[in-house]
């Protein structure tokens, strides 16, 4: 399976590939190949195509494109959700830009939005509004390297939340960079913070680290930019908390779910490590990404990976985790 590419869909290669895809009556990849489009551009474009569901890029060489009268209205309806969570942050959080740079010098917190200044006090303010959530608590999380330590070390405090013994424990959301998977030992914290109940997702890029419970506090992370952590916000203003949820629950609707690992005899001539290669494929990883996270050689993974293929009766690796997707393997 390609790299994920966090190019957006309306970059000029991907849009010129699809509008050739349009134009043409029986779409192929030699085709696209006559054309001048190198194989990288090719396999890119297409997964990114494939997976906003505009064609069916599966098979070795013909491509199935889809009546754009219906499949664009749908991918337009996904990117205007995320545009709707990100416009109605725009207000709250530039009041408080403002705010924070108009004040007198020395006025760092009000009762409602705190500035912060280090990354203890990130941390606090962390442990404060998670011990807040009733009914919901999600994060997003920028790569830094302390947060890829936090990962390694203590998945469980990355989103850790207060379960009250008289009401269910809150719902725990949580958005990684896909490039976690670039860590040693991340793909295995990943799944333990799964099977706690959390709730794991992946995309391709995040702009800070947030923390947003139910509808009345929030923690903007910016230590990933400033390693201090000076400039980070603890917010619980409610309407700005609101919104800062908002634009987190667009975010996570618009993220990939951690692919899980196949269990059972779901794969006749397969093994439990082989059922971690899907995953990992399905998370499009590399080869080199799937050995340092299994802990095996990548000359292993090459040849594990062509005997998945095999099994599966795929030609390539991005339809070998399209077919472990459709069979309910993942």
């Amino acid at each position: 399976m390609p790299e994920s590419d966090p190019r957006p869909l309306g970059d000029e290669l991907t849009t010129r590939l699809y509008l050739l895809l349009l134009r043409l009556p029986s779409p192929r990849r030699t085709a696209l190949l006559q054309e001048g489009f190198t194989e990288d551009e090719v396999s890119t474009s297409l997964a990114r195509l494939h997976e906003r569901g505009l064609v069916d890029a599966a098979r070795r060489d013909v491509i199935e494109v889809f009546p754009p009268d219906t499949t664009l209205p749908a991918h337009a309806a996904d990117l205007e959700r995320q545009a709707r969570a990100t416009r109605s942050a725009i207000e709250g959080l530039s009041h408080l830009f403002y705010e924070a740079r108009s004040g007198k010098a020395g006025i760092r917190t009000s009762p409602e939005v705190s500035l912060l200044d280090t990354v203890e006090d990130i941390e606090a303010a962390f442990l404060r509004a998670a011990g807040r959530a009733e009914s919901r608590i999600v994060r997003l999380v920028a790569r830094s390297e302390r947060m890829d330590r936090v990962l390694i070390r203590q998945p469980e405090s990355i989103i850790a939340a207060r379960a009250p013994t008289m009401r269910p424990s809150p719902e725990r959301l949580v958005v990684f960079e896909q490039s976690i998977l670039e860590v040693d030992g991340a793909f295995s914290a990943l799944e333990t913070m799964r099977s706690d109940g959390i709730e794991v997702r992946l995309t391709p890029h995040l702009a800070f680290s947030v923390l947003a419970v139910d509808r009345s506090a929030a923690v903007l992370d910016i230590s990933h930019l400033e390693p201090g952590g000076g400039g980070s916000l603890y917010v619980q203003q409610r309407q700005l908390a609101s919104a800062i949820m908002d634009m987190c629950m667009g975010l996570f609707s618009l993220s990939t779910p951690l692919p899980r690992t196949p269990r059972g005899p779901t794969l006749s001539r397969l093994t439990d490590r082989d059922g971690q290669v899907i995953a990992l494929l399905a998370a499009g990883a590399s080869d080199l990404t799937i050995a340092r996270q299994l802990s095996i050689s990548q000359r292993t993974v090459e040849r594990r990976v062509r005997a998945i293929m095999e099994e599966l009766g795929a030609t390539t690796r991005f339809q070998a985790g399209t077919i472990a997707v459709r069979r309910g393997f993942l």
